[in-house]
């Protein structure tokens, strides 16, 4: 009988057919190669399969060829002589092609791979081996980058060791102010119809500012009608960002009384460093010539307000007209106007003082034998509810000669009383200073807080006086003391 192809498949050799039937069967080969039938064919080359199908055909297949090949093992363990029904397992069946893209989305997701279960244990091998290599690329990827880091750490300190050294160290006395730096991007934000709000001017904020530049928001636009050649974009204060940071100055709790003397005095600043000329020296008066600027009027106008009755108290209630005030001057070009300002003003704080006494009808003050007393503080009936209570007198009082107008408004050409005696103080920009030449052409400053008889925190250190600016006594302009040589009857002798 001749052998059959699946003989020569085993391997064994050819043997012809023994019509007698003596022949013994033959030896199984003890050098029998399996690889041939237990090797998986090539996959499926043509288009793939989708997943979900594609994954159940492969799990079908593959068990189909694990049966194939045990069998085709089995052919070693069986015994001699080998039954006449033994054959090997069928012929293997090629797996459907799985692309590299899906083969990637699988490795990358446990999902996916959980989505499409059961996988081939040939697909799940090669997934859990790829997902082995690359975390372990991972890992010696982060082993270098920390080796990186440690030696940009190390460059770093030893740049940074030894690197603090104090240049042009000064001493700081007890007592005196430090000096504030206007911020060149506030200087820029004024400039351009940008300004912050005045609770940005604390010295606190301007500190920041320079400390710490990295938490500023700032943006870059085209310069506001500047002069000259410069078209190049500037950076300036990003307020629509940082004034959710800061707060914004609607109402007067931005700002405590302090904090908002302070604010405004640095804003006098900057507007003075924006209002002088570039050849001026930095602590020349500003300006010299007879016209006037943004920083002139705001002087005034921050006068007029240190001047107000009871400024503590009543700060809370004209704070939204000084503020509206205030940038007309800065954005609007609107000069300072005394009488108008003291109207405003003196309704604001009489329409209070008419509110607190409708509700003081509902809580009478109980009857008392004694004396009622004036706001001045002498005897007698009280004062006229339709008198204002803004100033001392229903009209400003001039520290320099104690006529009825505002101390910055003084005539220029006017430098004698009207008794043809000299004025003790002069003006210099809007500062009190003693008008008698001194030894050395020193200048002497005298405190205007301290004449307008509120009390001074001594923020300006020695260099201003608490003299009388009329007399040069040690008491204040205002207060009408009898021992001013400038009073008599408890008026203003000019």
């Amino acid at each position: 009988m001749p052998s059959t192809s699946r003989d020569a498949d085993r391997g064994e050799a050819v043997r012809p057919a023994d019509p007698t039937g003596s022949m013994p069967p033959p030896a199984r080969s003890q050098t029998m190669s399996l690889s041939s039938q237990s090797a998986t064919p090539a996959g499926s080359q043509g288009q793939p399969v989708p997943g979900i199908l594609s994954n159940a055909d492969n799990v079908e297949i593959e068990d189909f060829n694990n049966a194939s090949i045990s069998k085709t093992v089995a052919v070693k363990d069986t015994p001699v002589p080998r039954p006449a029904d033994l054959d090997i397992g069928p012929a293997l069946k090629p797996l459907f092609f799985y692309s590299d893209e899906e083969v990637k989305e699988l490795v990358d997701s446990e999902t996916l791979c959980a989505l499409f279960a059961p996988l081939p244990a040939s697909l799940l091998r090669e997934v859990v081996a790829t997902r082995s290599r690359m975390r372990q690329e991972a890992e010696t990827e982060r082993q270098v980058q920390r080796e990186k880091d440690k030696e940009v750490d190390a460059s770093i300190r030893v740049k940074l060791l030894g690197s603090m050294e104090m240049t042009n160290p000064i001493e700081r006395n007890l007592g005196e102010a430090k000096d504030i730096v206007i911020p060149t991007i506030y200087l820029l934000n004024i400039r351009n119809r940008y300004p912050p709000p005045l609770h940005f001017f604390t010295n606190h904020r301007i500190e920041q500012i320079h400390n710490a530049p990295q938490t500023i928001h700032t943006k870059v636009m085209r310069p506001f009608e500047m002069d000259g050649d410069l078209v190049e974009k500037v950076q300036l204060l990003d307020l629509a960002k940082m004034i959710p940071l800061w707060g914004n100055n609607d109402t007067f709790e931005c700002l405590s009384p302090l904090h908002f003397l302070e604010a405004s005095k640095n804003l006098l600043t900057c507007l003075k460093l924006l209002s002088r000329a570039p050849t001026e020296p930095d602590g020349a008066d500003h300006p010299t010539s007879n016209s006037t600027n943004h920083a002139i009027e705001y002087g005034k106008h921050l006068e007029f307000f240190k001047q107000v009755e009871d400024f503590e108290d009543t700060y809370p209630l004209w704070y939204k007209f000084e503020r509206d005030a205030r940038l007309d001057i800065i954005m609007g070009n609107v000069v300072f106007n005394w009488p108008k300002y003291a109207a405003r003003v003196d309704v604001i704080l009489q329409s209070q003082r008419a509110l607190m006494d409708s509700r003081r009808r509902w809580h009478p003050a109980p009857a008392t034998k004694l004396a009622r007393t004036t706001y001045d503080g002498d005897v007698g009936t009280a004062r006229n509810p339709t008198h204002s209570w803004f100033f001392r007198d229903s009209a400003p009082a001039c520290l320099l000669c104690g006529k009825t107008h505002w101390f910055p408004d003084h005539p220029g050409n006017i430098a004698m009383f009207d008794d043809g005696k000299p004025l003790f103080t002069r003006l210099a920009g809007n500062q009190l200073v003693i008008a008698k030449s001194t030894k050395g052409g020193a200048i002497k400053k005298v405190c205007g807080v301290f004449n307008l008889n509120r009390p001074c925190d001594n923020r300006h250190g020695s260099d201003a006086l608490h003299i009388c600016s009329l007399c040069g006594g040690d008491h204040p302009a205002l207060a009408r003391f009898s021992s001013c040589l400038r009073i008599a009857n408890g008026q203003f002798h000019t």
